[in-house]
């Protein structure tokens, strides 16, 4: 079942439609325009690497807060 939108938080590991894990970055990362960071790169909010609709949708979050969310589908 897919959920409303869900405001990313610094942290949020998802998993994209490609199989590939990120991670949102930092604030001031978001602003800049580099809002996921691959998640092989960093653990947790890093900086990010790649622009907002760069990650394959939809994507799929897998762990908020360092907790299993049980894998909320987000249409963005």
């Amino acid at each position: 079942m897919t959920q409303p939108t869900l405001p990313w938080q610094p942290g949020d590991l998802v998993l994209a439609a490609d199989g590939h894990l990120w991670v949102r970055a930092y604030p001031e990362d978001v602003e800049k325009g580099w809002p996921w960071a691959h998640s092989a790169e960093t653990v947790g909010a890093g900086s990010g690497a790649v622009e907002e609709d760069y990650p394959v949708r939809p994507l799929t979050l897998l762990v908020r807060d360092g907790r299993a969310v049980g894998g909320t589908v987000v249409a963005e």
